[in-house]
């Protein structure tokens, strides 16, 4: 991932690769936080970039995905 890329671009690029909305995984997210998420609040963090690594966690892993940390190879 390039570091100019946004938060929200990566996010929409997986909801469609699993034919998601925005709106089921703000559902989705509330069901599991036991918290509000609508799907304009959602849209909102993600666009200002001020969605916390839990809630990136909670998505990634909604969607089928694992968050890794990968070291670069050193030159």
């Amino acid at each position: 991932m390039n570091l100019d890329e946004k938060i929200l671009t990566e996010v929409k690029m997986l909801l469609l690769k699993k034919a998601w909305t925005q709106e089921k995984l703000a559902k989705e997210m509330s069901t599991r936080l036991k918290k509000k998420y609508s799907a304009k609040n959602l849209g909102n963090k993600l666009r200002l970039e001020t969605i916390k690594y839990k809630e990136i966690k909670l998505i990634a892993d909604i969607l089928g995905y694992d968050l890794e940390f990968i070291e670069r190879d050193k030159k």
